[in-house]
């Protein structure tokens, strides 16, 4: 059993250090720190602490900086120790008096700000005892050449003071430990600095889950670094880690509990069929709205929260009238004609493809609902046809529609299917949509060749808005051209209403856009496609000429389908690998703010 630190490297490269090991270590990251104290008057604790003594009081998390006084009937206590250490020449003959517990408290106070040397490990005992303090205050601090804190006016000032001659020096002992510091403060102490240069202490919150991507080199510590994530985050119960890459057309992928601290009847589903070990059902509130789903089968990424937002703002409107208005009646208020009437976006669709002021929308990706579920539940204009090839996300849509009462007004209508046999299925009804949602970061450009020989109404054409990753450098002119290719045609950008919207960065290579823009006429003449490709594999050979020919493509276009599809293979390698690339050893996972366009 190692109880050193840090952890070495196991030298058997199946070893994975335990949570046991944890708490065998934990020990040794306590450090006790001697911090000055003045004894006070009881009656003057509340007003020392709120007034003169604030600037100097220990400013340390989950540390009291207010202690009684300990029962003492001899000279032998800490407390007596101190004080005669400390105050030889200052009250030396109130022993029993400036003793008595009920009397009199001591307030801790902060060391001065100076240098200290460092310990052998590398540590200093100030910077233990400085845990969550501010740095640029410590070299800021116009007294920062003090080095005694007794020496400052304000404390001499009490030490003096003769309508208080009882106030006196002392000092207190503070220990700080694991309970007291931060993920990265605990594994920076813990894992090898030399080896392991990177501290994983970043992870995406989706409600109670926290989920890491973890580089192999970090697997002997993955329970340790769980368990210390779980331990520092009150509102998270279990730790979950991407052990491999996303393999199936439904953008999941497979994990491994690194930490659980979910009661035993929530870890294990009712329906439990032996296929879902974890049972990782979780909600979360987005744009308010509820989102139900099982992390482990259904995809969702939370910092893409803002796109989703943007998105349904654009289509809907900044203003929610049918919200409004809702909420109003339900609490009794009046209804004023700002509140509903408020300015909507120009692309909101009061000329819609359908002939109404209802906005028509086919969500060809709609995973679990970001889009479809405010979209309906917020807004009283808009329709949406939301569909997704995973089964678990249809369920899951289902279930966030009913959550959020979207069939109530019978304007979201939901299906399980292929995306472009969706969008046929749409075309072959007569139901004309405004907008379409493409959002399937990967491959959705490529899902483009839909609209190819369009028989819809010209008049009114569509805006498509579809997601997809592209080089920082010329991205999006990278993506713009890649969504003409598969629609067979160019994109004229005034004539289209093209435009393209950073949604955030991925990687320092990449970056994630989205293109919108309107259907261009010019899909009329090229050759309408029967026939679709299965998604079966990613970088399939095309070898037969028939298949070619329903993509709308001639023989000598055989080398580039070819090409195309291992394009396509090397992009979704890339997604795969892009959100370890912010971070050498784990996923990046903090929520980013991105500017609404």
């Amino acid at each position: 059993m190692n109880t050193s630190l840090p952890l070495p490297i196991p030298k058997d490269p199946h070893h994975v250090y335990t949570v046991s090991d944890l708490n065998n270590i934990k020990h040794l990251l306590s450090t006790t720190v001697t911090h000055p104290a003045l004894i006070v008057p009881s009656k003057l604790t509340s007003s020392l602490r709120t007034s003169l003594l604030k600037p100097f009081l220990l400013n340390i998390p989950k540390i009291k900086d207010v202690y009684p006084l300990l029962l003492e009937t001899t000279s032998n206590s800490s407390d007596a120790q101190n004080d005669d250490t400390n105050d030889n020449d200052n009250n030396n003959n109130d022993e029993p008096k400036r003793l008595d517990p009920k009397m009199e408290r001591k307030i801790v106070l902060r060391h001065p700000f100076k240098e200290e040397e460092e310990d052998e490990d590398g540590s200093t005992a100030a910077a233990a005892a400085a845990v969550h303090t501010s740095t640029v205050e410590a070299h800021t601090h116009p007294d920062a050449n003090i080095t005694d804190i007794f020496h400052h006016p304000t404390i001499q000032q009490l030490l003096n003071d003769p309508q208080h001659p009882t106030i006196r020096k002392s000092s207190h002992d503070i220990t700080i430990g694991y309970d007291h510091f931060t993920v990265d403060q605990v594994l920076s102490r813990i894992l090898p600095k030399e080896e392991l240069t990177e501290i994983p202490s970043s992870f995406e919150v989706i409600g109670p889950l926290a989920h890491i991507t973890l580089r192999e080199e970090y697997y002997p510590y993955k329970y340790i670094i769980g368990r210390i994530i779980l331990d520092k985050n009150k509102g998270i119960k279990v730790v979950v880690n991407k052990i491999g890459t996303i393999q199936n057309e439904f953008r999941t992928f497979p994990m491994e509990l690194l930490a659980d601290d979910r009661p035993q009847a929530c870890k294990k589903s009712d329906n439990d069929d032996g296929n879902n070990a974890m049972n990782l059902l979780v909600e979360v509130r987005e744009d308010g709205c509820r989102f139900q789903l099982d992390f482990e089968k259904v995809y969702w990424n939370s910092r893409l929260q803002y796109e989703h937002k943007r998105i349904v703002h654009l289509i809907g409107g900044k203003s929610r009238p049918y919200n409004v208005e809702q909420r109003k009646r339900r609490r009794g208020g009046e209804v004023k004609d700002e509140d509903v009437g408020m300015e909507e976006d120009n692309l909101t669709g009061h000329n819609s493809s359908s002939g109404t002021n209802t906005i028509v929308v086919a969500d060809a990706c709609a995973g679990i609902g970001p889009f479809a579920i405010p979209l309906t539940s917020q807004y009283d204009h808009v329709e949406v046809y939301a569909n997704d090839l995973n089964p678990e996300s249809y369920k899951y849509l289902n279930i966030n529609a009913k959550l959020n009462k979207c069939h109530a007004n019978g304007m979201l209508h939901t299906y399980n299917m292929d995306g472009r046999d969706f969008l046929r299925m749409l075309d072959e009804k007569g139901i004309k949509y405004d907008h379409v949602l493409m959002n399937l970061p990967a491959i959705a450009p490529e899902f483009l060749n839909v609209f190819r020989g369009w028989k819809g109404n010209y008049n009114h054409r569509p805006m498509i808005h579809v997601h997809c990753f592209a080089a920082k450098v010329g991205g999006d002119t990278e993506a713009v051209e890649r969504c003409g290719r598969s629609l067979g045609c160019k994109l004229d950008l005034e004539r289209d209403e093209v435009s393209v919207h950073q949604v955030r960065n991925v990687s320092p290579k990449k970056n994630m856009y989205c293109v919108s823009f309107r259907l261009p006429e010019a899909v009329k003449h090229v050759e309408f496609v029967h026939e679709f490709l299965q998604e079966q594999g990613v970088g399939e050979e095309v070898d037969n000429e028939s298949e070619m020919v329903d993509q709308g493509l001639d023989h000598h276009d055989e080398k580039k389908v070819d090409v195309n599809l291992k394009e396509k293979a090397a992009r979704i390698h890339e997604e795969e690998e892009e959100e370890q690339e912010e971070n050498p050893c784990v996923k990046k996972s903090r929520i980013e703010t991105y500017k609404l366009h």
